[in-house]
């Protein structure tokens, strides 16, 4: 088999020549991967303190990584995450687009306990032990067969077609799960964006092979992980004799490819079954000290291992001076009281010399005895142990580590010193939790882009069960929003995910009102002046807010507040000065219209005093000459009683004359 490939004509497009081309691939990334995998086993060794041979034995060590480790991990992990899912654009009157967060952020919270802290967790604990952190997502799905039941006529008497089952989904899921960095190969590359291919690798028994990928191949997989497996891991002590099969996501193909090696072809290929934007299943990964070189991890602790090499020899050879400390000494053999002084006496008796003159001659017990000398083992013992605190030191300023972070200081240390370690500490700590939360967060990106590409919309209302809360009406459109990925903003912040300090916590909070305290003061003089200045001002402090742990739920707040301000924007308040001089003008104006309803008032009492003399001089006008027309008419009508007498005399004298007789 080669080991170089020029080109894919050099594999035949068929199941031998694919498996082929996959065991030259995965040689290859075997070969680039067995340095940091060999470092890695022997961190591992180191984190656990597991020595060759005699767990017991003479050297001494300070399991300070383990230590550091431990602490990291606690820093960065301790709750568990909260999805926040929000509109890409934070448009007040979009509703549905709200809805549709609010139900892909609830079906992301509702499964996010033991399995995907789990994932994570150990990824994390991967990842600061030797520098490498992996998981990955699926789609997972049940079915149940249901009768559907014969197609009747109207009157229900004649079948006009017959019944038939139908496969439906019960249960759908997106679970996340943990890749050990032992069964994770990648092709060679420079940089995350060169990865043509990531393959992972699974343990398969022989039912579930047969399950899997049928009895024809399932049946003539080998079975065994020998002691040439490729960094087994502690896999072979199981008593089940299981297949060691690779599952290579090929992004080149778009497929994902099943291989076995000792197998003359592939065990099987599908393309693209999840359909997701990126391809692969996996974020990026987590990965230390990666370069530009290579796209491999360096552990943390390579960088610093000669510190902690150096570290543990100064300790076994405090431990060994330690026990040396004891009284210990010579005597002359042929002192016989002397031996029996060291060896047989009680309290208060004496032992008799023969031959005192000589005894005293030779010095006396000081002649006879040599002590050993503690006082140099115990000067050695204090250097050693002053220079194993100088290497502490110095493995915090290489680790970062700082002992400020550890919670043991110095009583001789300023609060500046302090503050300035902590912040040296916590930059690099930082960086970590970022790059944990992006892990994280991708992690849940691709869950929800399952979500919306595979999930039935009665499981999606089930799950989010939206139904029940006031905003049911939207349902229906904001499953067609959720289709559309874009339409999110997805995260996980780095405070959901670390332990806090408490005491830390309140006191960034007080920091926080102290400071908002005066944000506010020194504003106010401007809102009162300038009314319309008050969004920019919000705006400005929640740009301020954004420098503090746990701040989102107080930008919502902030967000209502200025999008309130901005419908309804502060009338401008009145000017003293002006309310004076309207009140001046106002008292004037009531003045002139007092002045003028006076004025008025003169000329209606006028009018008046004119209309009642008009009035009274037309009543005794018309008096008057309603006693005139009287008067007329009485001399009227005498004159016409006195014209009618004169006639009718007249006539009276008429007839008598014509009835005289005639002369």
């Amino acid at each position: 088999m080669a080991n170089t490939i020029q080109s894919s004509k050099d594999f035949d497009n068929t199941p031998q020549g694919w498996q082929k081309r996959w065991l030259t691939e995965l040689a290859a990334a075997k070969k680039a991967a067995k340095k940091w995998n060999e470092a890695g086993k022997k961190i591992t060794k180191v984190y656990l303190d597991e020595r060759d041979g005699d767990p017991f034995a003479r050297s001494t060590r300070l399991n300070l990584f383990s230590a550091n480790i431990n602490t990291l991990k606690s820093m960065m992990f301790g709750n568990v995450p909260r999805v926040e899912v929000s509109r890409r654009y934070e448009d007040a009157n979009d509703d549905v687009a709200r809805v549709a967060a609010e139900m892909v952020e609830r079906m992301a919270n509702a499964d996010i306990g033991k399995q995907f802290s789990y994932a994570i967790g150990q990824s994390l604990d991967d990842r600061l032990l030797v520098g490498f952190g992996l998981a990955r997502v699926a789609y997972e799905a049940s079915f149940e067969t249901i009768q559907e039941p014969p197609f009747m006529s109207d009157d229900g008497m004649t079948e006009l077609a017959p019944g038939y089952e139908v496969e439906r989904k019960t249960f759908e899921a997106a679970p996340v799960y943990y890749l050990n960095w032992r069964d994770v190969l990648w092709s060679p590359a420079r940089t995350w964006d060169e990865v043509r291919w990531i393959g992972f690798r699974n343990y398969l028994t022989r039912d579930q092979c047969v399950e899997r990928f049928g009895e024809k191949i399932g049946e003539n997989i080998p079975l065994g992980t020998s002691k040439r497996s490729f960094l087994k891991g502690g896999i072979e002590d199981d008593p089940w004799q299981k297949a060691e099969v690779w599952e290579i996501w090929c992004l080149e193909h778009k497929t994902v490819y099943w291989i076995c090696e000792g197998m003359d072809v592939i065990c099987d290929a599908k393309e693209d079954p999840l359909g997701l934007r990126e391809f692969f299943p996996c974020p990026q990964f987590m990965i230390a000290n990666a370069t530009s070189q290579q796209y491999a991890p360096r552990a943390d602790y390579i960088l610093a291992q000669d510190q902690y090499e150096e570290l543990n020899q100064v300790t076994t050879r405090i431990t060994m001076l330690e026990k040396a400390i004891k009284v210990v000494g010579v005597y002359d053999k042929s002192a016989d009281g002397v031996q029996r002084m060291l060896t047989e006496l009680c309290d208060n008796e004496l032992v008799p010399v023969d031959n005192w003159a000589m005894f005293a001659e030779k010095g006396g017990i000081k002649g006879q005895v040599d002590w050993l000398p503690i006082e140099e083992v115990a000067k050695a013992l204090q250097i050693l142990r002053d220079y194993r605190t100088e290497l502490v030191n110095l493995l915090y300023q290489v680790t970062g580590m700082s002992d400020i972070l550890r919670g043991s200081t110095q009583s001789g240390e300023t609060a500046t010193a302090q503050s300035i370690k902590a912040k040296f500490a916590s930059t690099r700590v930082q960086a970590m939790q970022d790059d944990f939360a992006r892990f994280a967060t991708d992690l849940q990106r691709l869950r929800i882009e399952i979500i919306s590409k595979h999930f039935d919309d009665e499981n999606i209302v089930k799950q989010s069960n939206m139904e029940a809360t006031p905003d049911a009406e939207f349902i229906q459109p904001a499953l067609q929003m959720i289709r559309s990925q874009d339409v999110f903003k997805i995260s996980i912040k780095s405070e959901t995910l670390a332990a806090q300090d408490m005491a830390a916590l309140r006191q960034e909070k007080a920091e926080f009102i102290g400071g908002l305290s005066q944000f506010l003061t020194a504003a106010q003089p401007l809102i009162d002046k300038h009314p319309a200045s008050a969004p920019t001002l919000l705006e400005m402090l929640k740009w301020a807010m954004t420098g503090f742990k746990g701040s989102s739920t107080i930008e919502g707040v902030l967000d209502k507040a200025i999008a309130q301000l901005q419908q309804n924007p502060p009338q401008q308040p009145p000017d003293p000065n002006a309310a004076k001089a309207e009140a001046a003008k106002a008292t004037q104006q009531l003045k002139l219209e007092g002045d003028k309803q006076r004025e008025q008032m003169k000329s209606q009492a006028k009018g008046q005093e004119i209309k009642m003399q008009t009035q009274a001089d037309l009543v005794r006008i018309q008096a008057e000459t309603g006693a005139e027309l009287k008067k007329q008419q009485a001399q009227f009508a005498f004159d016409t009683r006195e014209s009618q007498r004169a006639s009718a005399q007249q006539a009276v004298t008429n007839v008598t004359s014509n009835r005289r007789p005639q002369q």
